[in-house]
């Protein structure tokens, strides 16, 4: 028995070391980050791993790196979130102080509230067990039975006046106890609240390890629970703030609890393990002075913490990366030997042993051991040697500036701008130069610093200032360097315009001039054992070169503005990790993976000024601090698989309705959409992400296709797809490991369009056939009704006389159609003529006018002129179309009448086309000059017995001109008409008289119409 308790005893300790040593990252989200205000009231993180934040505002959950508020709850103005818990069928309960409970299930919510039985609206906390939820309020308990809907409000006594005010519950062998704040505690039945103990002043409680905790503001008091049920004053006081939230860890095997004082805060975040409390306030990284919840997440080694003041923090426990400040200034150069760590800052060296850091030498001191070694250098000093930098010693111990530190033998060498200072291990000077360098290494007992004015300087004896100068004119000797490193065999410097030097057994050599190495603006090298080395530009790329003898081979090229990058300010290999340190984030490339380490993992100070690794852990010293690195924590973090939601869909800019989602996921994922449906917009989200930043992501509509360019907003924007099937993958690339997942995130059917559609094609061929058959039978049908006249004519008439008068007609029909063709082309030459006129007159608008209209009586011309008869109707629209031509060039002066018989029917009786228009066309032409006053045409139509009779008069020259306007009607077109109509008349007889008197001309024309 006591050999398990001592190893309990050791497991305990071995854990809690390693424990506290683990690294912790703390993010704040605040109003920045989409919360209304920095006053967290509420936190939980469900099974389906959203975290729900609960504020005054209303509810807010957490998607990716910003919170979102429900917009169910915002129509319901459902606000002041006070405690937030979930029942075994996964549904979410929120209390709020002052407008009861509202139960979420993924789509729907259910407000319960006083007017459904609560016993008050001001809900202070919620918990749950056995298919019940108790409710504490103001005003008593309720107990919510969530299986059989019913609502239990049982009764109590209290001794006092003052508001019942129920805080918190607990259990305690399958029962449940409510306290409160002036009452005590009760037991808590469905009938009746028991009072167990008077105690008052009771701000919280939980039970933990079988103990109970009293939370007020006289402390935090722990008794045994049983000593408590027993009515025994056990009890033992923390000094601690009204505690206000509790959440068990199992992770971490302890009970994690948040507190604060009302107005004074005095936050705090404590752990309470088997026998201690602990202040972790400091160590979580909470700079709240009012912490108020805290919540444990169960998947991820990480906790929540919601504030009043400063809104909620994000602690991951187990981190890679932690920073540490000495007061708060620059960490120039990091030293590790044995177990003691030496850190060059602007303010002096500093050592940290046992987790405590120590200041050893301050820059003062350097100033006054300066101060008093200077002299023994007076006859160096008094000397022109443009060999070494001029020291300026006239500064004050405040401009003393440290460049660089290195450990040669027994000491440390540190360069500054007032020389530079040998220390032992203890801090302990041990000698001073006036040699002013940053850039110097030991080699073979040899001191190698750079000349200012370009060369090198090679010492023999630093001591006592013996060296030999190798002046930049030599060729091969190095100017301008920014680096230099090391290895057994060599020395190699870095030039920011010559390129890579190497200095071995007394000779320079260049490898830009020899051509082994090109790049000539070089940042920095380091040296990779004896056999590698690593060298940086200013263009951004980093080699890893092979050195064999005076070859160099080069074995990798990482090019940084390919990956994000600009500026270098760090190159290192430790192991198989190549670290590069840029403006933007920390790399480590391991074999086959490339790790991004950026704001969001806290890597906040980009400028790296020094590095090294102890085997384990990569110390990085930067502009405030320096950042430890655990590479192993680093190269072997959990893949998790992620989970992706479709937060918002749009078709055609038309967003899906709340109806379509459940759980913040769209339901149906296999959409099948009209053809025109075919622009989308997808929104996504990643359940559950620590460092969304990190995040990039390519999408392809078909495993078969090729992928999208990368993007980094989570939303895919699908434009004009054409018809047919899609299956949208999204890729997720986590650069901070580098690991990637495929996820299958849509599947689309896009119809085909209408005209493409089977059904479509065969109702068409159908239709197409129907029409067929139906025009075949009307001609079948209308060939059967002609032929069975011809047949009953054929039977009344002999043989002979059918085919005299076939003959006869054949004959006629050829005879119009030959007249009809010697008349067209004399009615167009008249027209061309009018328009002819107006060009002439430069009466352009009514040229362009003129030509329209007569485009549309050449069209309707052609119409008529193609068919043997037309209706009278139609002969008088095509004349008052040519009329309204032929008016342009009289300039609408000539009006023209229609005097219509009522026993005509227009639109039955048939006539030849263009019978009557060529005799308007003379009186146009002849009837009229400039000088007549009020020119008229008159068209007069009448049916006399079996015939039609035509009157056309003009109130023109009529015979004023001794008989030429006779001579003139004696036109081509008068013949022409007259032939028409002895052979439409079947007779020889005249069928066209024309009248000439002082007041015009008349011309009437008979035309048989049986």
């Amino acid at each position: 028995m006591l050999f398990r308790k001592i190893l309990l005893l050791i497991l305990f300790i071995f854990c809690s070391n390693q424990l506290f040593a683990q690294f912790v990252l703390t993010k704040q989200y605040t109003y920045e980050n989409g919360l209304p205000a920095n006053e967290i009231l509420s936190i939980y993180k469900d099974s389906r791993n959203f975290v729900w934040v609960g504020t005054r505002y209303g509810v807010f959950v957490k998607d990716m790196n910003n919170f979102k508020i429900l917009k169910r709850f915002e129509k319901v103005q459902y606000n002041n979130i006070w405690t937030i818990v979930e029942d075994k069928e996964h549904n979410i309960w929120f209390g709020s102080y002052g407008q009861g409970i509202l139960k979420f299930s993924g789509q729907d919510f259910e407000q319960i509230n006083t007017f459904k039985g609560l016993v008050s609206d001001r809900v202070r906390n919620l918990f749950y067990i056995n298919d019940l939820v108790y409710v504490a309020t103001q005003g008593g308990v309720s107990i919510i039975d969530t299986k059989f809907k019913k609502i239990y409000n049982p009764s109590f006594e209290k001794s006092n006046n003052i508001v019942f005010e129920a805080v918190s519950f607990f259990e305690y062998q399958n029962k449940i106890y409510v306290t409160t704040i002036d009452h005590g505690i009760y037991e808590v039945t469905r009938s009746k609240l028991k009072l167990i103990s008077p105690f008052d002043k009771i701000n919280y409680s939980f039970v933990y390890h079988n103990n109970l905790y009293f939370s007020s503001s006289k402390g935090l008091k722990k008794i045994p629970i049983n000593d408590f049920f027993n009515n025994k004053s056990t009890y033992v006081t923390y000094d601690l703030p009204i505690i206000r939230s509790h959440n068990l860890s199992k992770k971490r095997n302890s009970l994690l609890i948040v507190g604060n004082d009302v107005g004074a805060g005095n936050g705090i975040v404590s752990e309470i393990t088997e026998n201690e409390i602990n202040d972790q306030t400091e160590k979580f990284k909470i700079t709240s002075d009012y912490p108020y919840r805290i919540f444990n997440s169960k998947t991820d080694d990480l906790i929540y913490v919601g504030s009043l003041d400063k809104g909620l923090f994000e602690v991951h426990f187990n981190h890679f990366l932690d920073f540490s400040t000495i007061d708060n200034k620059r960490v120039i150069e990091i030293l590790k030997i044995k177990n003691v760590d030496y850190f060059l800052t602007p303010e002096g060296l500093y050592l940290k042993q046992n987790n405590e850091f120590k200041k050893l030498v301050k820059r003062d001191n350097f100033y006054n051991y300066m101060l008093q070694n200077k002299e023994k250098y007076k006859n160096f000093l008094n000397q022109s040697n443009k060999d070494f930098y001029e020291i300026d010693y006239t500064l004050k111990a405040k401009n003393l500036r440290f460049y660089k530190i290195i450990i040669h033998e027994e000491s440390f060498l540190i360069a500054t701008n007032l020389g530079l200072f040998e220390l032992d291990f203890e801090g302990n000077f041990k000698h001073y130069l006036p040699n002013k360098t940053n850039q110097f290494t030991y080699f073979d007992n040899q001191f190698i610093q750079t000349n200012p004015f370009g060369g090198i300087l090679i010492f023999d004896d630093l001591k006592n200032i013996k060296y030999t100068s190798y002046s930049a004119a030599q060729g091969n000797v190095p100017k301008d360097v920014v680096s230099i490193c090391q290895n057994k065999n060599a020395v190699f410097f870095g030039s920011s315009l010559d390129g890579l030097f190497k200095y071995e057994n007394g000779k320079f050599i260049s490898y830009l001039q020899n051509n082994q190495f090109n790049e000539s603006k070089l940042k920095m090298i380091k040296c990779i054992g004896n056999d590698q080395l690593m060298v940086a530009t200013e263009f951004a790329k980093v080699y890893i070169l092979q050195i064999k003898e005076d070859e160099l081979i080069i074995k990798k090229i990482i090019n940084i503005r390919d990956i994000g990058g600009e500026n270098i300010s760090s190159i290192d290999i430790f192991g198989e990790s190549i670290l590069i340190g840029t403006n933007r984030n920390l790399l480590v490339f391991n074999k086959d993976k490339t790790y991004m380490i950026s704001n969001e993992q806290g890597f906040v100070n980009k400028d790296i000024h020094s590095s090294i690794f102890d085997g384990k852990t990569v110390f990085l010293g930067v502009e405030n601090g320096y950042y430890k690195l655990d590479l192993n924590n680093l190269l072997h973090q959990p893949n998790l698989t992620k989970k992706v939601l479709i937060t918002d869909l749009k078709i055609n800019d038309i967003a899906f309705g709340d109806e379509k989602f459940s759980w913040f996921d769209l339901i149906n994922k296999n959409l099948k959409l009209k053809n025109n449906e075919n622009n989308l917009a997808i929104n996504f989200s990643i359940v559950d992400a620590n460092f969304p930043e990190n995040y990039k992501y390519r999408y392809r509509i078909n495993p078969e296709e090729s992928w999208n360019d990368y993007f980094n907003d989570e939303t895919i924007f699908l434009r004009n797809l054409r018809y047919g099937e899609y299956k949208i993958q999204l890729e997720i690339t986590d650069t901070n490991n580098g690991e990637k997942q495929i996820v299958d995130l849509l599947s689309l059917y896009i119809a085909e369009p209408f005209y493409l559609n089977i059904y479509f094609v065969l109702l068409s061929f159908l239709t197409f056939g129907l029409i067929i058959y139906k025009y075949n039978s009307n001609k079948i049908s209308t060939l059967n009704k002609f032929n069975q006249l011809k047949i009953n004519q054929l039977n009344e008439i002999n043989q002979q006389e059918n085919k005299r008068l076939q003959l006869e007609r054949q004959l006629t029909e050829t005879k119009l159609t030959a007249l009809q063709s010697q008349m067209n082309p004399h009615f167009i030459f008249n027209v061309l003529n009018s328009i002819q006129f107006y060009i002439l007159d430069n009466d352009i608008d009514n040229a362009l006018n003129s030509l329209g209209r007569f485009s549309h009586l050449i069209r309707q011309m052609l119409n008529l002129s193609t068919k043997d008869e037309i209706s009278l109707n139609d002969e008088i629209d095509f004349l008052k179309l040519y009329v309204e031509v032929e008016n342009f060039r009289w300039q609408n002066k000539i009006s023209f009448e229609i005097d219509i018989d009522s026993q005509l029917d227009i639109y039955k009786i048939k006539i030849p086309p263009m019978l009557i228009q060529p005799i308007i066309e003379n009186a146009f032409v002849h009837a009229f000059d400039k000088n007549k006053l009020e020119p008229k045409i008159k068209l007069s139509l009448y049916l006399k017995e079996s015939y039609l009779q035509l009157i056309i008069e003009d109130n023109g020259k009529g015979s004023n001109n001794n008989g030429t306007t006779s001579k003139i009607y004696e036109s081509k077109a008068l013949k022409i008409i007259e032939e028409r109509l002895q052979l439409l008349n079947q007779n020889y007889e005249k069928n066209i008289f024309i009248d000439f008197h002082d007041k015009g001309t008349v011309v009437k024309m008979n035309l048989n119409i049986q």
